[in-house]
């Protein structure tokens, strides 16, 4: 063999060679004559062994050339072959080790090693390659998409393992004596190096299936790097790799893991470090998908071994500061693992210290970092550091108090990062258990005061003088004695410093005094020696431990000069001490290990205990007062991490009603973790977040349930009686105290925990117990939450209250009820479970539960009611009337019987006690010749028997609008099942003798018989309601006149309570029947406008409210007087109003109009509540489609108007908040058309501005801005206007951003005609201006006017003016086109004339008008002008609903042309007269 085999770096230089002796391939085979040279090789292997590659390496490179098209079998054969050649081959040189060899049999087995290597490694390459492609076929059933790379059940997952463990088998043998001289040339390792970074560009390297192919690849690269010098090949490859597969991090991280651990190689850790850290930061910037792996790949190397990559972390800390955040958070990510696993434990040194410092100061930088991203990473960081307990005590302050700022930031991750980290502090906090501020402080107060006990006297007159005698001398000998310590420090008087001794017996006391007699001896050298050889003898004396120095060079040696200055500092303080009497300092909490505290201290901490005379050696602790000091410290940060997490409570409040379902959650289980650390103000936020479990999100509502179920019911390691206990309790202490929502949420709470069978039998039974107080030491608050408690499971099981319906009634309606209204109140709320929730089921044919109208529970609830009315000392009577007349209707067989007799042993009451007024008799016969007789009674009975009267009538009319139409219904259901039954069996019997007409009717065929039935029923039902409740002759037809009497006069009847009863109890009536109804509406509107007491007209507006579901039509006309109320001084009456008006209107029972302008005013509200529900309106309105874009010009217009409107600034920023709705192109182009035109009609310089702002806010499409520019004429003149003109510069700035290069000219154009009109304009008012002050000096000589004369100009009639709420007439922008004229609005003629609140101003002639009409919300994307049309009588198509937005009438009374059967007739439209011109009112919906 006379050749040399050179590994190739492209196959095809085998073909050819340009050295003699170079190995050349003589022949390539076909692909047909491969599979016999493969096969021929089988014998050759048996006889010669591997060197038979030498004769036949041009079949192998045959099948190289033609590995695809070669049958899959015969490569596998192939492969066999040659790893069979590898074995024998290791074998062989193996022995060659043993025995020596000659140089040419080294050659030979060198060219075989090459040669074999090539072929393997090509091949495996090419196999590797195969099973990366994807394939089409899958497998039916299981390994569905699974790749194939041979037939049969060859394995090229086992071959390729098989492969490389046999590699690294032989790069483990002495290999580099086979070349001459011994080195390994780079191609050989090259050539083994790159088959394995190509097998590690699979993806499915980095699956768990292939965790030895992983293991084997790395450690075949591991003996390259530390055997044959490729460390610095690998850190490049590796960075290569990791740029362009993000699957490589994990085994790349493994693999840098290996070298260090197994090989002891840490030079390519340090190498990758170095490139990465030289990496331009723009380029990560850009690449985001390599800087995702390289960040990812440097945690978990820091992961695995960060005491290695410690030493490199300087080089990364330029990418903190570069545009890649994803860099940044791999770099902080470093740092926290750093930190965490090396610089957390205990005993570091002060570089190490210092370091970790370092380190942790650039975490708590980059909480604020600018990216959302990074702060989310950096609260990930501190969180495990937490949880690993590496933060240092003397960081969690300021870290907390960074941490809850952050609950503020707008990204959801970032607050959910904040509160999964104040959590996480809390549970490892190293303080106590239980962390109540007050019961803290006061223990600090304690110990303080034991402190103070233990501290010395303070120094008397004379040792003060001393002392400052001490100071003068220290004063004046300062500046010898640092004389002197430089000059020993520069090695001049080391002699003497040596020579002086300390004897072992000597004391640090006397030798400090020593030191001071030599100070005032003048011997400053012999003192400071003696100073050295004390901090020598006792380097932990108080006075010379070195005080900590912040290092911020910790990487860099100090300079000797910087030394030795720190080390005369340091003896001059300390001298000064000791001379001038320095007093011992007091241990900081910085330096002091909180990790055991009980161990430092030999005391229970919690409990205040002094145990200061137990010493140990090793403590650091040396007597008793520094014990005590180091208590107080602890102490007093024990209570500053309490108020802090304190200070965070009412943050996470706000977090419980965030939108983001993830602040939600974790603000939760914060609330959990806090109440059970006992924070002080945790409850507030357990309370808080108990209305949650009515949320639609299905997460938080199953974590508010599980949260109460671990605070309440989790009580582990306790019998069940015992634990049963505990959880009554639990739950009676959530019902002291709760709000109405509160308890209604408590209710569901309970009710879920009662379906899950979280509530044990044993608790219902102890709930009884408590209630009927047989449970020892219940209290009259403990047997009231039991009841409620008891209410509360009888949701899910009525079976609780049924078996027990006589324990409720005789105690909860015995004699405790008669001084407790509030038992009695529980009681029939309990009661009312018998009933069920909700309307009757019709369908489901079960009769309703009820009890005879003599039963012992109603006789006793009359009782009670009867002989309570006269105490007035308690102001629960009327909440329990209330609940005890919807138990009778609910419960009764004859509600109206056990109620009228009620309200006549009430009236007897009332009647027995008034005495008459003989005086007032006396005084009337005198004036009117006739006696009237006058009762008086108290004013509190009188409240009470009104608000009586006013729920019985709301009562009955539920009970027949619901219960007694429900149980028609239901038995008429019931009659028409058996008469179909019946009549399948007649159908069955005469089917031969079925007839036409043959006792069947029309109705019959038609199936209306049951329609009809029920309509009648229905409508009798309201005849009842309308003529035989509160009118005719009836119990409370006779109270209706007491009522209005009440209400109608204030003055007489003062009490602030009797008049909202009244009014209330008047509502109630009126929603009866719609007769009484109409009759009383301009005194229920009175009162909601002068009613003195906010509480009055807060109720006053909410039962109008009811009053419009019921009747539309009757309250359609004094509309105007409920917007009217959002303008109240009163802040629960706005708010109200405003709720009020919003289900009123989303659920379309009011039309959608231009004082909807009144509702948009609240968005600024000074409420902040207020604000949010107006924001939150016009959110809901919004989504019915194209509300806002239909009031919008008329909203503007109302809004900008200088009288009624708003200040600009608060203009703009509703404008901002209503604009943000308009998301369609179409309605966006409309608007601009609408608005242009609007600047003719302005009347005030402010206005054109208003309109020009409103352009700016919206989106501008190419067909938009042609409107725009179209429409230039229309507000060419305002153009001069600064303002205006800044808003059209801002729109043609938004519009060159997104134009085409073809519109870009026109915008160009446009802004030119822009810029020149605005200047020109500025010239005109320079000119005006002058013309101005010419004309005023020349009026000065002119003669003035004559009274009887008339001015020669006449003050124009403003086109399109829109009357006034308050009365006034007020200029408003016209809402109709430029070509509008006035409209004519004629007031509608009534019956009567009170005096309606709603009377703005007499009706005045404007000329003949076009019609104005707003679209309804209902029409989508509508293009249709808003203010302007010109041909009403085109668009007077019945099925088009327009308002008469533009066209406000002033009503001064309602129109008797309204139906009076206001939801009766909700089919019949509305012809108000308007100057001859016919609209049609909307229909309204009926609601019973």
């Amino acid at each position: 063999m006379n050749f040399d085999f050179a590994l190739p770096l492209n196959p095809k230089d085998l073909l050819e060679s340009s050295v003699s002796t170079q190995y050349v391939v003589n022949e390539v085979y076909s692909s047909r004559q491969v599979a016999d040279r493969v096969m021929g090789c089988k014998t050759a292997l048996r006889t010669e062994g591997p060197v038979m590659i030498l004769d036949h390496f041009d079949g192998f490179y045959s099948l190289l050339h033609h590995f695809k098209t070669v049958d899959p079998a015969e490569r596998e054969i192939g492969w066999e072959l040659l790893i069979e050649a590898q074995q024998k081959l290791i074998n062989q040189i193996s022995s060659l080790e043993d025995g020596g060899s000659d140089p040419q049999t080294n050659h030979q087995m060198l060219n075989t090693l090459k040669m074999l290597c090539y072929v393997l490694c090509r091949l495996a390459e090419l196999f590797e390659a195969e099973a990366c492609k994807p394939t089409t076929d899958t497998a039916s059933g299981k390994g569905r998409g699974r790749k194939k790379t041979a037939a049969g059940s060859w394995d090229w997952e086992a071959e390729k393992e098989r492969f490389l463990e046999l590699t690294a088998h032989l790069l483990q043998l002495e290999l580099f004596r086979l070349w001459d001289p011994p080195v390994v040339e780079e191609e050989f390792v090259n050539l083994i190096s790159g088959c394995c970074y190509k097998m590690f560009e699979n993806p499915t390297v980095s699956q768990v299936r292939c965790q030895g192919t992983r293991a084997a690849l790395i450690q075949v690269l591991g003996i390259l790097v530390k055997r044959y010098n490729h460390a610095l090949s690998a850190s490049l490859k590796i960075i290569q790799l990791l740029q362009h597969f993000e699957h490589v991090v994990s085994p790349m991280a493994q693999a840098v893991h290996v070298f260090v651990e197994q090989f002891g190689i840490k030079s390519v850790a340090s190498e990758i470090m170095r490139e990465l850290g030289s990496m331009d930061p723009q380029d990560l910037a850009r690449d985001n998908s390599g800087t995702r792996a390289y960040a990812a790949f440097l945690v978990e190397v820091a992961e695995k071994i960060p005491a290695v990559i410690l030493p490199s972390i300087s080089v990364l800390l330029c990418h903190l500061d570069g545009e890649s955040y994803t860099m940044r958070n791999g770099v902080l990510g470093v740092m926290g693992e750093i930190v965490m696993k090396v610089l957390s434990k205990e005993n570091l040194d002060k570089k190490a210290k210092a370091t970790r410092d370092q380190l942790l100061d650039t975490l708590e930088d980059h909480i604020h970092d600018v990216n959302s991203f990074v702060r989310a990473r950096v609260l990930k960081i501190w969180l495990s550091l937490c949880e690993a307990i590496a933060i240092p005590l003397s960081r969690q302050h300021g870290l907390l108090e960074l941490v809850v700022g952050r609950l503020h930031d707008k990204t959801a991750g970032v607050r959910k990062g904040s509160v999964q980290l104040i959590k996480a502090l809390l549970m490892t906090n190293p303080f106590a258990a239980k962390l109540p501020v007050s019961e803290l402080q006061s223990n600090l107060e304690k110990e303080e005061e034991k402190l103070k006990q233990l501290m010395p006297e303070g120094p008397s007159q004379e040792e003060t003088e001393v002392r400052g005698k001490a100071e003068e001398s220290w004063a004046a000998m300062e500046s010898g004695i640092q004389s002197i310590i430089k000059q020993m420090s520069e090695g001049d008087e080391q002699d003497e410093s040596i020579s002086v001794e300390i004897a072992e017996d000597t004391q640090v006391e006397s030798t400090v005094i020593e030191i001071r007699e030599l100070l005032d001896k003048s011997q400053y050298r012999k003192a400071v020696s003696l100073l050295k050889a004390a901090m020598d003898s006792w380097p932990d004396y108080e006075l010379f431990v070195e005080p900590a120095k912040d290092d911020n060079s910790a990487d860099e040696e100090g300079e000797a000069d910087d030394e030795d200055n720190t080390q005369q500092t340091k003896l001059m303080e300390i001298l000064k001490a000791l001379y001038v009497g320095e007093q011992t300092p007091v241990p900081m909490i910085e330096d002091i290990d909180f990790a055991n505290p009980e161990k430092l201290l030999n005391a229970d901490t919690t409990e205040g205990q002094d145990s200061a005379n137990e010493k140990q050696a090793n403590e650091p602790v040396v007597n008793e007062l520094t014990k005590q000091q180091v208590l107080v410290q602890y102490i007093k940060a024990c209570v500053n991490f309490a108020k802090q997490v304190q200070q965070a409570v009412p943050v996470m409040c706000q977090l419980l009603g965030s939108k983001t379902p993830s602040d939600v959650m974790e603000a939760i289980e914060f609330f959990v973790t806090a109440f059970e650390f006992g924070v002080s103000n945790s409850m507030e936020g357990v309370r808080r977040m108990m209305v949650l479990v009515f949320s639609k999100e299905p997460g938080i509502k199953e974590a508010v349930v599980a949260a109460y179920r671990r605070l309440y019911l989790d009580v582990p390691g306790l019998a069940p009686r015992a634990r049963a206990s505990v959880i009554v309790k639990n739950l009676m202490s959530l019902t002291i105290g709760a709000t109405l929502g509160e308890h209604t949420s408590l209710e569901e709470l309970v009710s879920e925990f009662m379906k899950s069978n979280d509530l044990p039998p044993q608790a219902i039974q102890i709930l009884w117990e408590y209630f009927t107080m047989k449970h020892a030491n219940t209290t009259e608050d403990e047997s009231r939450g039991a009841l409620s408690i008891l209410g509360m499971a009888a949701r899910s099981d009525v079976k609780i209250v049924k078996s027990n319906i006589d324990v409720l009634v005789s105690v909860g309606l015995g004699e405790r009820a008669h001084k407790d209204f509030l038992l009695a109140q529980d009681t029939c709320a309990a009661l009312l479970k018998l009933a069920g929730e909700g309307k009757p089921k019709i369908l489901g044919g079960v009769e309703p539960f009820r009890l005879p109208a003599n039963h012992d529970m109603f006789v006793r609830i009359a009782d009670v009611l009867v002989k309570g009315v006269e105490d007035l000392s308690s102001n629960h009577w009327v909440p329990f009337s209330v609940q005890a007349v919807t138990a009778i209707y609910r419960l009764a067989e004859h509600p109206d019987q056990v109620c009228g007799d009620i309200i006549k042993q009430i009236a007897g009451v009332i009647m027995k006690g008034s005495q008459v007024s003989e005086a007032d008799n006396e005084k009337e016969k005198e004036d009117d010749g006739e006696p009237e007789n006058t009762f008086s009674c108290s004013s509190g009975i009188l409240s009470r028997f009104l608000a009586l009267s006013g729920q019985v009538a709301f009562q009955q009319l539920v009970h027949l609008d619901v219960m007694v139409l429900g149980e028609l219904k239901r038995r008429r259901n019931i009659q028409e099942a058996k008469k179909e039954k019946n009549k399948d069996k007649k159908k069955n019997k005469d089917a031969d003798k079925t007839q036409d007409g043959d006792g069947t009717t029309m109705e019959d065929e038609m199936g209306l018989t049951g329609a009809s039935a029920e309509d009648s029923e229905a409508e009798y039902i309201r005849k009842i309601c309308e003529l035989d409740i509160v009118t005719g002759e009836n119990l409370l037809a006779f109270l209706g006149p007491l009522v209005v009497m009440v209400c109608s006069n204030p003055g007489k009847f003062s009490d602030p309570d009797l008049r909202s009863n009244a009014a209330l109890a008047l509502a109630q009536f009126m929603l009866v029947s719609s007769k009484f109804c109409e009759a009383h509406l301009q005194l229920l509107f009175t009162i909601l406008e002068k009613a003195p007491e906010p509480t009055i007209r807060a109720n006053t507006i909410i039962a109008v409210g009811d009053l419009t579901f019921h009747f539309p039509n009757l309250i359609e006309p004094w509309t105007p007087n409920l917007y009217a109320r959002l303008r109240d001084e009163s802040a629960q009456v706005r708010k109200n109003t405003l709720m009020a008006l919003t289900h009123l209107i989303l659920n379309d029972m009011v039309k959608v109009k231009g004082q909807i302008s009144e509702m948009a005013t609240c968005i600024v509200d000074a409420d902040e509540r207020i604000a949010a529900l107006s924001k939150l309106f016009f959110f809901e309105l919004s989504k019915k489609g194209n509300a806002i874009y239909n009031i919008m010009p008329d909203m503007i217009s109302r809004l900008s108007d200088p009288e009624t409107g708003l200040p600009q600034d608060q203009f703009k920023t509703v404008m901002r908040y209503l604009f943000a709705f308009i998301h369609k192109d179409r309605q966006a182009d409309a608007l601009v058309e609408k608005l242009c035109h609007r600047f003719r009609t302005t009347r005030t310089e402010r206005q054109p501005q208003d309109l020009a702002f409103c352009l700016a806010l919206l989106n501008y499409s190419e067909k938009g801005m042609r409107k725009l520019q179209e429409n230039f004429a229309c507000y060419a003149d305002k153009v001069s206007d600064p303002d205006v003109f800044a808003s059209f510069t801002s729109i043609l700035g938004k519009a060159k951003k997104f134009t085409k290069p073809e519109v870009k000219v026109f915008i160009d154009e446009f802004e030119k005609n822009l810029t020149e009109v605005h200047t020109k304009g500025m010239e005109d008012d320079a000119v005006a201006e002058k013309a101005g002050k010419a004309s005023a000096a020349a009026g000065k000589f002119k003669k003035p006017t004559a009274p009887g004369e008339k001015s020669a100009v006449k003050k124009q009639p403003a086109k399109g003016r829109t009357p006034a709420r308050r009365g006034r007439r007020k200029q408003t922008m016209d809402s109709s086109d430029e070509e509008e004229e006035d409209t004519t609005v004629n007031t509608p003629t009534t019956r009567r004339t009170p005096a309606h609140p709603a009377s703005r101003s007499g009706a005045k002639k404007r000329g003949r008008g076009k019609k104005m009409v707003v679209l309804d919300s209902s029409d989508e994307d509508s293009d249709d002008e808003l203010f302007d049309v010109k041909d009403s009588r085109e668009n007077s198509d019945d099925d088009q609903e327009n308002d008469q937005e533009n066209q406000d009438p002033a009503v001064s009374t309602p129109s008797s042309g309204s139906p009076k059967k206001g939801a009766r007739s909700s089919g019949r439209k509305k012809l108000l007269n308007t100057g001859g011109t016919r609209t049609s009112s909307r229909r309204r919906p009926i609601i019973t």
